[in-house]
């Protein structure tokens, strides 16, 4: 079960809306990712992998119905907090806690948790609090990970910390971002997102990206962008915002814009 969380507004309410401007690319991407160790049977034949995401930010979220029906399946869950910021780790950290109290195995990732192990000397007090509640930190981007974490899940062997940071993925050919149809039904516009590249390679100082996507520009191919458009396309949906770390230094511009030109 993936999470992509919101936020407390000043009151102490998780904000939400009825459409979302846009869906979460990092919850696209962790989906798609699930989604394909569920289609290759990673863990094996005997284990049914199924995938369910959820965004904070247009769905209402209520634990203690979701502990419900995952214990009425009969199988086993793995809570993922995805893409977690800085200003929604506190909301991450109190579905974190739910979650454990109900017994199930929960990791968080996103820019804070990556930030904060790139950047500082040592653990803030709010990641100890994480681990302190049986919590696992995911640092660094999935690709290429996931399939482990869940054999380790499996074998009762989840570690308290994955970091990947010094072992960024190529992106070309990699698993493209996807969520399911009812989902981009909850955004405006019925908008889909994906990431054409990440990581910069500038120092600029205010910028966090360098610390965590990496110094070197990473991108997506034209086979790439067409293969994630015509998946979407075939759900009905023609609406998409691309981000990109530094799009002015993606080597695939050119060649991303012609293909988008000539799918149009």
């Amino acid at each position: 079960m993936l999470f992509k969380q919101n936020h407390y507004d000043d009151e102490g309410y998780v904000i939400q809306w009825w459409r979302s401007s846009l869906p979460s690319n990092s919850l696209a991407s962790v989906y798609a990712i699930a989604q394909d160790c569920a289609a290759r049977q990673v863990l094996g034949p005997a284990f049914a992998i199924q995938v369910q995401a959820i965004d904070e930010t247009n769905t209402r979220v209520d634990p203690a119905r979701l502990i419900r029906n995952l214990r009425r399946s009969g199988g086993r869950a793995l809570v993922g907090l995805v893409g977690v910021q800085t200003n929604q780790y506190p909301r991450a950290l109190d579905l974190a806690r739910v979650f454990r109290a109900a017994g199930l195995p929960v990791v968080i990732g996103g820019f804070h948790v990556s930030g904060c192990l790139a950047m500082l000397k040592t653990r803030p007090p709010e990641l100890e609090d994480a681990l302190a509640a049986g919590v696992t930190l995911f640092a660094g981007e999935l690709e290429g990970r996931l399939e482990g974490l869940l054999r380790d899940l499996v074998d009762n062997r989840l570690q308290p910390v994955y970091n990947y940071l010094d072992e960024l993925p190529d992106l070309s050919g990699t698993q493209t971002p996807y969520l399911p149809p009812d989902r981009i039904a909850l955004t405006m516009g019925k908008r889909a997102s994906f990431d054409a590249g990440r990581g910069c390679p500038y120092l600029c100082s205010f910028c966090t990206i360098i610390n965590v996507q990496g110094h070197q520009s990473r991108h997506r191919t034209a086979d790439d962008i067409e293969r994630l458009i015509r998946a979407s396309a075939a759900d009905g949906i023609r609406n998409f915002f691309i981000t990109d770390d530094n799009f002015a230094r993606n080597r695939h511009w050119e060649s991303n814009f012609d293909r988008l030109i000539a799918l149009r």
